[in-house]
């Protein structure tokens, strides 16, 4: 090896090495981003033009006998969401990207664990990383009521 490759070398070894750390460090220092432009809303929530682009979106369309409802935050999403599944009478296929802990965990797996209990078909489909701090006690008390329960997006050493 040359002797004056050797000092190139480290210069330029040095040199990514900054580069790299100063990109990591503004990746994370770098405030929350916003949106500061509303997206403009193309069909009222009871268009029959946003049934057909949820159904475009989601995969299923949204059926005969079903019906959408605009729920904004926690506050009126949760009491909405269990009241649905307390009246449920022959399915409940609930997905969801984050299970909550704490009182609303609780919530939700006594709501689910008592309609599989009455016979309700329950699946309940669980993002593998949002799901991740989940109470093993919410996934065995529901799991022993029956209710059928998958994890999705399980991260694998090829990905």
């Amino acid at each position: 090896m040359h002797p004056r490759s050797l000092p190139l070398k480290a210069i330029l070894i040095t040199f990514f090495l900054t580069l790299a750390s100063t990109l990591l460090l503004l990746n994370f220092s770098s405030g929350e981003k916003k949106l500061e432009e509303q997206l403009p809303r193309l069909y009222d929530l009871h268009d029959p033009q946003y049934q057909r682009a949820m159904g475009v979106l989601l995969g299923p369309p949204i059926r005969e006998g079903n019906r959408t409802q605009a729920l904004v935050n926690g506050d009126r999403i949760f009491p909405s969401m269990l009241e649905a599944i307390r009246g449920a009478q022959n399915t409940i296929t609930f997905e969801t990207y984050i299970y909550w802990s704490g009182d609303i965990g609780r919530a939700f797996a006594d709501a689910l664990t008592e309609r599989a209990r009455a016979g309700v078909k329950v699946h309940v489909l669980l993002d593998w990383l949002g799901s991740a701090k989940i109470d093993e006690e919410f996934l065995e008390q529901m799991r022993g009521a029956g209710v059928e329960i998958q994890k999705f997006h399980e991260p694998h050493w090829y990905h």
